[in-house]
Order: structure tokens, then sequence, then C-alpha cells
């Protein structure tokens, strides 16, 4: 499950049973998705979960009792101990607590299966109004913290004033918010306003929206052809020594080429960065939204040792997913060099 910004998130049925260090405000912030929020969603089964009190006399070790996975079609249900009616912070009498606790400490045994229940009539009834004043709560919480409201679509001003500093506050710039590298630009935007265009400001960009480790190399060398007619001819155009002389067709420069260094990553992640994968698509927009087309851009993809499968004929890719080597003998697997995949020469995209 991910949410609005596309941040991956534990999915319901992953929760760990609460202990004393599960946070309240954390739990129902991973539990909001799909454009419900809790105090915002009206009916409560329209609402992300189903919110009641733990009934207690003694004192709370944990915010979150219990959580109770959702079944078919009802909701995952979370059981408090910080906030409620009852109970000794609560606004009830403490002796209507003990009573609650006295019919829940009742046990009888019902239906055909015999299973065994008590009676919660009571405590069903509170949770009814308590399940809005914990949602309530939580949302209050929610809407004065900046960071839950971008990531929710809901930022308001912080959300434009995000956008005016990673340069999207304009409505020509913006661009589809639904789009991966939207939310990647609001968390990076203190580093893409900055004037200094350093490396870390790539590197740490395309990390967080291709969830992988990068690194560039700068300043690699490369053979660039001249053209015909800007080559020297003695009697001639560009002839003058120290200014536009040059030796032979070609010239040697570092100036315009730097290599990214992607991975390890696993074997589908390394497939999705061939040419024609969808990360590779990704990984192109994201560099020319911060370098545009002046370096041309190589792109070395790390396969992790581990993830290098055997060779076996009519299942691999010459060049592209062939080794021969056995395991012993394997290290990373970094030989894969897409040459221009991101430059002033688009679609050259290839494999060295």
């Amino acid at each position: 499950m991910a949410d609005d910004a596309r941040q991956s998130l534990p999915d319901l049925g992953t929760i760990t049973p609460p202990d004393e260090t599960y946070d309240f405000f954390e739990l129902l912030r991973q539990l909001e998705g799909d454009g419900r929020l809790f105090g915002h969603s009206g009916r409560p089964d329209h609402e992300p979960a189903r919110l009641g009190q733990h009934v207690r006399l003694d004192f709370a070790l944990s915010d979150v009792v219990a959580v109770r996975q959702p079944v078919d079609n009802s909701p995952a249900r979370v059981t408090v101990a910080n906030l409620g009616l009852m109970g000794p912070e609560g606004p009830l009498p403490i002796h209507l607590t003990r009573w609650v606790l006295d019919r829940l400490s009742q046990r009888w045994f019902a239906g055909a299966a015999a299973r065994e229940t008590s009676d919660t009539t009571f405590v069903d009834f509170a949770n009814i109004l308590q399940h809005r004043m914990i949602a309530l709560f939580y949302r209050a919480w929610a809407d004065a913290h900046p960071a839950v409201q971008v990531e929710r679509k809901v930022g308001g001003r912080v959300r434009s004033m995000l956008e005016t500093l990673s340069g999207i506050g304009l409505p020509g710039m913006l661009g589809p918010k639904s789009s991966e590298l939207y939310a990647v630009k609001l968390r990076q935007a203190p580093a893409l306003a900055h004037q200094v265009e350093g490396p870390e400001r790539l590197t740490r960009f395309l990390a967080e929206a291709l969830n992988v480790s990068v690194q560039l190399k700068e300043f690699v060398g490369v053979w660039t052809a001249v053209p015909a007619k800007l080559q020297t001819r003695l009697g001639s155009a560009y002839a003058a020594l120290c200014r536009g002389a040059t030796i032979g067709p070609r010239i040697f420069q570092r100036q315009s080429r730097i290599e990214l260094r992607v991975g390890p990553v696993a074997l589908a992640d390394y497939e999705a960065f061939l040419p024609g994968g969808k990360r590779l698509e990704l990984l192109r927009t994201a560099v020319r939204e911060l370098v545009g087309d002046v370096l041309d851009v190589d792109v070395r993809i790390v396969l992790a040792r581990q993830e290098i499968p055997a060779a076996k004929l009519g299942t691999a890719r010459l060049a592209r997913t062939t080794w021969l080597p056995q395991k012993s003998e394997r290290a990373d697997a970094e030989d894969l060099l897409m040459r221009v995949a991101v430059g002033w020469r688009p679609e050259m995209a290839e494999a060295a």
C-alpha cells in the first residue's frame, strides 16, 4: 500500500502486534490511504478503520492495545488506551468503568459452535461515539503537521510553498500531481531550490525517486567528432593556435558527460532498467527534470551478485542478462553500460 505521495507503506496485513513503542498517530497515519481520511470521510464505514477504547483501571503502558485485521468487508479495528470516555482519565464516573469491567469479565458460551463471549453491549455502544471522538483527535494532530497534510494532498499553503521552492509552482510547470516525480520534488524542495548544482543534488533525487542506490561519476572522458565544416584547415578558418585549431577529426573532452551507477539491484529491477523498461523511462524523465539535455548521461546498471541468473539457452539475452562465471567467482555484475541514455542525442541508448 502506498500513500498519495507514492511512498510505500506497510500493508494492513503486515501490521505487527502493538507494544509500548507503537505510536498511535503513526499507526493511524499508515492506515489512511485511497483518499479515505479519519474525520473527513463522513460515515464511519467509509473510514480506514473502526476506532474504540480499551476499558481499564490501571496505567496505560501503550497508546495502541490491539489491532484486528480486516475480515471480508469489515474494516480493520484499532483499540486504543490513550483516549476515551471510561477509565481513570475519562469523564464518566469511575464506578461505571468498574461495572463495565465486571460485565466484560463474565463468560458464557453462545451459538452452535459454543463460542466463548462476554457482555460487550455497553462498550460497543460507547465506541459508536468514541470512534468519532478519537478520529477527530487524530485529525486535529494531522492538520497541524504539514508533512501529513502534504502527503495526503491537503497541504494548502504549505504545499504551494514547496511547489514554489522546487520550481513547479507555476501552472505551466506543475505537471500531473499523480506522477511519481511530483511527490519527490516536494520532498526535495530545499535541495532543488539550492543555487549550487552539485552531484549530491542529482543522486539524492534519483535515489528517492527510484528507491535504489545511485552514484555519480563526473568528468567522463569521451571522443567527440568535429563536424567537417569546423575542422582546422591551413590558411582557412579555425586555424588560430590556442583558439580554434584542432588536430584530426575529433577531440577528447571531459566536460560534457557524466556516468550514473545504479545499484546493486535485484534481477527484476535490473530488467526494468534495460532499454524499453518502465524504470529506465522514469530515470530519463528524472534526469531531464534536473539536468536537462546539456550533458550526455551514461547509465551503468549493477546487478547484485546473489541475483545473477545461471546462463540457460532460451532464457537469457546476450549482453544483457547472461554471465558465464560460477557463483563462487562472481562479483556484482556491473558490465552493462548504456551509452547516452539521456542527452542531446535522444533515443541512443546502447549497451556496451
